[in-house]
Order: structure tokens, then sequence, then C-alpha cells
């Protein structure tokens, strides 16, 4: 691949990456406020670390881990993901960057801890966001007990996502999270920032990522249509203690939006 070509795939990636960040922010009403918040835990844990380890989990084109390395530098970034076309996104935009690593892993197989990326060395924060929800009850506890390994002593884990209030313990501050919601997908996407499906039209437009989205097609078949099962707050930190992590709870929460930490 010539010089040229590299530099007009990385810029077709940013481009497309930045129109990711403001259509995920039509979902998520505070997302900035959520990443920073990230951003200053991970960096407050990694003081005087020369050059930390963080591993941006199920990280798609690796938004969340480029806002941690806005607070931590000189960390390195390994930002995995099962995602073919969103890890090639993130492999365009980082070319030439030795801070950022891009794994293919699938959090569903145990295989994932034998990436090379991921044995390399323990981590000392890992993030995610807005994408653990995903995993069904079962794999997201292997996840965490696997995280638990995988995390030095004093590291933490940041994870960031919609946990819904109790239909029935909490009704209304259910009802009035998702009205919060709705209006804010309105004035977004009414404002004509891409919903989710006219984003993903607009990478196949590019014409750069034709290879990565027929790769996740098969990557992910009926999965992309079916959403596993919700857990609540508390099965997320009840899981995290029960896997080993010394402290777990809240760094942040604006309704049912929040960012739940395990410290090892």
């Amino acid at each position: 691949m010539s010089e040229n070509t590299m530099l007009d795939r990385a810029l077709v990636a940013r481009e497309l990456i930045a129109r990711w960040d403001a259509q995920q922010t039509g979902y998520i009403r505070r997302r900035a406020e959520r990443f920073d918040t990230i951003g200053r835990t991970v960096a407050h844990v990694c003081t005087g670390v020369a050059e930390p380890r963080v591993l941006d989990l199920a990280g798609g084109a690796g938004s969340l881990g480029a806002a941690v390395l806005e607070h931590v530098p000189t960390a390195h970034v390994v930002v995995a993901d099962k995602d073919p076309a969103l890890l090639a996104l993130a492999r365009d935009a980082w070319a030439g960057d030795a801070r950022v690593e891009v794994a293919q892993i699938d959090l569903d197989s145990d295989a994932w801890v034998r990436h090379p990326a991921i044995v390399a060395g323990e981590f000392d924060a890992v993030v995610s966001s807005t994408a653990l929800h995903w995993l069904s009850p079962d794999a997201l506890v292997r996840v965490y007990f696997a995280l638990s390994a995988l995390v030095r002593p004093g590291g933490i884990v940041l994870n960031g996502d919609h946990l819904s209030y109790d239909a029935v313990s909490e009704p209304a501050m259910r009802a009035l999270a998702l009205s919060d919601d709705a209006e804010m997908q309105r004035d977004t996407f009414g404002a004509g920032v891409d919903t989710w499906d006219e984003w993903w039209d607009a990478v196949a437009a590019s014409g750069a990522y034709g290879t990565e989205l027929a790769a996740r097609d098969e990557v992910w078949g009926s999965e992309l249509h079916e959403p596993p099962l919700k857990v609540t707050l508390g099965f997320h930190l009840e899981t995290l203690r029960s896997a080993g992590f010394a402290q777990a709870g809240t760094v942040w929460q604006y309704l049912d939006d929040h960012v739940l930490y395990g410290m090892r």
C-alpha cells in the first residue's frame, strides 16, 4: 500500500469515526462526560506508571481508547473487538502510532484471553463503553472473572453503559430515563446527525471497507438482531466482587447511564 493510499484511508477512517461519535452521542446524552470521567480515573490509577497498559474492551473503532490517551498520552492501548469493520477503522485511523494496537477477539469464546495482545502483560486499566450489555449474563460473568486475572493489583476495570431502572421497583425513573433518551435522539437525529443505520450506510458508501463489511456479516450472523437478556447494576457489581475485585461501585451516573468500576 502506497503512502498516499494509507493517508487517504486514515482520513476516511477519521471522518467516519467522527460521525460515529456524533451518532453515539445521539443515544447517550452525556457521552463526552462519561468518557472524560473514565479517562481521568485511569490517569489517577496510573499515576507513577511510565507506560500504562490499557485494554479498550469491545472498543469498536477505539473512541474510548482515544479519550484515555488524551489523559494518559504515554499509555499503550489495545483496542479489542469482534467487529472487523470497526477494527479496520481503528487500524487506519491510528496507522503509524505505536501507542495503539488492534486485536480481533470474541468475548463469547474463552480463547480471547490467549490473544497475543492480551497475554503480552498485565493491564493497568480495562475500559469499555456501551458494549458489554450485548453479552449474555453467563458470558459477562466469564469476562469479569477473566479480567480479574488480567488486571494488576491496584488496577481498575471501568465499564460505562446503560443499566435500566427496574420496571417493577422503579417505574417512574425508568419512564423518565426512557423519555430523556427519546428526547435526545429526536433532537440529535432531527438535526441531521447519522442514525445507527445511516452511519453504516456511510461506511459502505465510502467504498473503503467492503471486504470488512462482508466479513462483519459472517462474524456476527444473527447476533446483530438478537438483543441479550438485561442485567442490573447490582449484578455487575456482585459479579466483580465474586471475581476477586477488592472494591466495586459506581464512579459516575446520569439517570440509568452508569460508569461502574472494579478495583483489584
